[in-house]
């Protein structure tokens, strides 16, 4: 019994000593490597924030639900951390532990792994942005020329990606076939947009603002007029070219209104549509349309085509799309405008003619 009491005493001991040793061992080894996270730079929580030399400097991004596990696989992953244990280990003991916040974030290679905590424990950065201006009344062709001028876009792409029919949204659903479908749909204002953004966030982020400048009320109001959305942006695209004035946008949508609901004036005769369809043959834009042109053979032409052309023309703002929809009530059938910039309107086409000849602009 002596023996074996003596043994298991022995057994205990050299299990006592192999412990004793592992401790040993495990916080040496703690202590010598959270000496190599320090040795190499500042205490850099103390500091508060770390600047990293622009040339240093390496873009990160930390998914959404990553944990500290996750993390540390991914500075494995990318170079950044030997030993992913360790990375874990010190982030509890350091209270980082489930603190990583998902986003980008510029770190260095130069960081020690409290550098790397800190960072990446810190608001994440947002990306550089810049304002994009879309002017009201652009084309698809003009749009794309304006923007790729100016290092948005790729011209060509821009313009192939307004070629596909798209449909998310429901003011495109029924849009017939065309060559440009977002045609009058890439709303015009001053976006700040991401720097990164490719053609296709540029045009969904163009076409999320337009759902919601057409409002809910507005599919009921145009099915209360017999017309569909399209009809509707395509009228309040002519009413955008027509109206240097959004005071005359309701008056001049009254004139089309009436034309368009009277068998006595089947066609729209406007100008504005004229252009388009020298844009579109190729020609672009001129500054005075002549009879010649009140000729060409396209659907858009308003002169030797009845109704509505097409569609859209141009890209309207919220002001031509409303008066498109709620016209004034009048019984005008005839514009014009002046050099001074006001508009004219008349009711019978002897009143019209008179008033062109007061302006020396009867033809």
């Amino acid at each position: 019994m002596a023996k074996q009491g003596k043994k298991k005493k022995r057994r205990f001991l050299r299990f006592l000593i192999f412990v004793v040793i592992c401790m040993a061992l495990f916080f040496s080894s703690a202590y010598v490597s959270y000496s190599y996270l320090t040795k190499y730079g500042i205490e850099y929580a103390s500091k508060g924030t770390i600047e990293i030399p622009k040339e240093e400097q390496i873009e990160i991004e930390i998914p959404e639900g990553y944990g500290t596990a996750d993390v540390a696989a991914l500075l494995e992953k990318e170079g950044f951390v030997e030993y992913p244990w360790l990375f874990r280990f010190f982030s509890k003991l350091n209270g980082y532990d489930a603190k990583y916040k998902a986003g980008k974030h510029i770190v260095s290679r130069e960081l020690n792994y409290e550098g790397l905590m800190l960072v990446l424990t810190s608001d994440p950065v947002a990306d550089p942005t810049k304002d994009m201006r879309v002017p009201e009344g652009f084309t698809v062709v003009e749009l794309a020329d304006y923007l790729s001028e100016r290092n948005f876009v790729d011209k060509d792409e821009f313009e192939a990606l307004c070629k596909i029919k798209i449909k998310k949204f429901k003011f495109l659903e029924n849009v017939p076939d065309r060559k440009y479908p977002l045609e009058g749909y890439l709303y015009p204002d001053t976006y700040k947009i991401d720097v990164k953004w490719s053609e296709e966030e540029i045009v969904d982020r163009l076409l999320r603002e337009f759902d919601t400048i057409f409002k809910p009320e507005y599919y009921e109001r145009a099915e209360e007029l017999g017309m569909t959305v399209d009809e509707v942006v395509t009228l309040a695209s002519i009413i955008e070219l027509e109206a240097k004035y959004a005071s005359d946008y309701k008056k001049i949508s009254s004139v089309f209104h009436n034309r368009l609901n009277s068998r006595g004036f089947p066609y729209l005769q406007t100008d504005v549509t004229l252009q388009y369809a020298r844009i579109m043959a190729g020609l672009g834009r001129i500054q005075i349309l002549t009879n010649k042109d009140k000729e060409i053979d396209s659907p858009y032409n308003t002169y030797t085509h009845q109704g509505l052309p097409p569609g859209p023309i141009c890209s309207p703002r919220a002001e031509a799309i409303e008066a498109a929809l709620y016209p004034d009530n009048t019984n005008y059938f005839f514009f014009f405008s002046p050099p001074d910039g006001s508009v004219i309107y008349n009711e019978t086409l002897s009143g019209h003619n008179k008033d062109l000849n007061s302006y020396g602009m009867l033809d």
